[in-house]
């Protein structure tokens, strides 16, 4: 039997019945992976880079965006940002890895364009605003960030369903995880 509990997250119950009658049931989270701004859906074997397209990092999905605003796509904790400021990591409390990556292929990651909101070590949700593009970067690279999501550990996590919509809202359910 199963049985949908929640708009956030999904609860599967296996529900089995042992010898005088006795209900165990066993709950499996599976994770939700929200949109990280407006945009249009890029499939990582459509990305134009041999790491993100050949699934080298993990895999995921991207967002390609004109949006300066980036939140976080879950609750969990930063565990990195990079010097250049060009990408982030979260950790989940059910040890799920994610990678945010802003921008493929630039030759402009300098940290003046990223103005974060948040710090290494830092607990955030899902509406949580992470950081904010410069206007200026968005401008260098045509009004076209791509922005991959990738589970880092996706051979423990592996992506259960991800959305099929070409184009998603902030917030918008994109993936959801093992």
């Amino acid at each position: 039997m199963t049985i949908q509990l929640g708009m956030s997250n999904l609860y599967f119950c296996w529900c089995l019945f042992w010898g005088s009658g006795g209900l165990v049931c066993f709950l499996k989270k599976n994770t939700i992976i929200h949109a990280i701004c407006d945009g249009k859906i890029v499939y990582l074997d459509d990305i134009d880079d041999y790491a993100f397209s050949h699934y080298l990092i993990g895999d995921g999905i991207a967002i390609e965006t004109d949006q300066r605003e980036i939140y976080s796509p879950c609750d969990g904790i930063i565990t990195t940002i990079a010097q250049s400021g060009h990408a982030f990591t979260m950790q989940l409390k059910n040890g799920i890895e994610l990678l945010i990556h802003i921008g493929i292929n630039h030759q402009h990651h300098s940290s003046e364009y990223f103005h974060y909101h948040i710090q290494v070590g830092e607990q955030v949700t899902s509406q949580t605003l992470i950081l904010t593009l410069d206007k200026n970067y968005i401008s260098l690279h045509n009004h076209e960030i791509l922005i991959p999501i990738i589970v880092l550990n996706s051979q423990e996590h592996p992506i259960k369903t991800m959305t099929t919509s070409p184009k998603v809202t902030l917030g918008q359910k994109i993936l959801t995880l093992k």
